[in-house]
């Protein structure tokens, strides 16, 4: 099997660079992508052919695998004018890196791009309609509710012995000089909708301080989702859970390394050490 990583650095290097293609109707949707991004989904589709025999869970994580050393790049669905669907599989970020490698599971080795795309319009929008900015799900915990609503995830945080996780989410909608687009009072009036959404629903997390004693309960390919220190903003960052000699570690997209990584240290050490996460969330992927 041909990875993408195996390709020259010169090669590689033009697939990262590579411009979008102008928007595209595909499928009845408005779409953005790069004719690369459909060469990398063919690499990523024989991944999971080859691990079709396994889990969900464990043919997501090989993929997110296969993504090591990819570039982390943030906004990559805020360059339009007009909201539309956006497929980058050059460039990732904690989110989108999670996004891509649960749908590709969700596809399978049958599908193809165009039912790929339906799968990350699924998991990205509620209702999986795309009408504006405000129809996207811009916090995770709203993303987590549409995957478990639609059969794909389980939210298992409360089963390891999570405690309540109490917050008013409302960070968006509180800073519009940072979001100018919910300066439209349609699109502001969704983003109210969804950040109500999510605070009706009971959330749990396992602090910090208890990760380590949790450990063992944490499945690899689990989705490992880090709490956020801010007040009125739910989710820091994601990634999947990993075991190496034992330990869990959390595979990501990483800000400071600037590409996709594995810690170095287990999870619990790791956590410890971020200022700006109170915890984790646990999700784990259904067959």
């Amino acid at each position: 099997m041909r990875l993408l990583w195996a390709f020259p650095i010169l090669v590689l290097t033009s697939l990262i660079k590579a411009p979008f293609n102008a928007p595209l109707e595909g499928g009845g949707r408005s779409l953005r992508f790069s004719q690369i991004d459909s060469t990398i989904f063919d690499e990523k589709k024989a991944i999971v052919a080859k691990n079709v025999s396994e889990p969900h869970a464990a043919q997501a994580l090989a993929v997110a695998r296969s993504f090591l050393g990819i570039p982390y790049v943030t906004g990559t669905l805020d360059h339009n004018t007009k909201e539309q669907l956006v497929i980058n599989l050059r460039q990732l970020d904690c989110w989108t890196l999670v996004e891509a490698s649960l749908a590709f599971a969700l596809n399978g080795s049958e599908g193809n791009f165009d039912t790929f795309q339906q799968h990350i319009q699924q998991l990205r929008y509620w209702g999986g309609t795309i009408d504006s900015y405000g129809s996207r799900i811009h916090y995770f915990t709203g993303w987590l509710l549409q995957a478990e609503k639609m059969g794909y995830l389980e939210d298992v945080t409360r089963d390891l012995g999570g405690i309540p996780y109490k917050k008013k989410i409302g960070y968006i909608t509180a800073r519009p000089q940072k979001y100018p687009k919910i300066k439209d009072p349609a699109i502001l009036q969704a983003l109210r909708s969804a950040e109500a959404r999510i605070n009706h629903h009971p959330w749990y997390f396992i602090p910090k301080a208890r990760i380590a004693m949790k450990e063992h309960l944490i499945r690899e390919g689990d989705l490992i989702i880090l709490t956020s220190a801010k007040g009125d903003l739910d989710i820091a960052h994601q990634g999947f859970a990993v075991r190496r000699n034992g330990r869990i570690h959390l595979l990501h997209a990483s800000s400071l390394a600037k590409k996709v990584i594995i810690t170095g240290q287990p999870l619990a050490q790791y956590m410890a050490k971020q200022r700006g996460q109170t915890g984790i969330m646990v999700a784990r992927i259904r067959d």
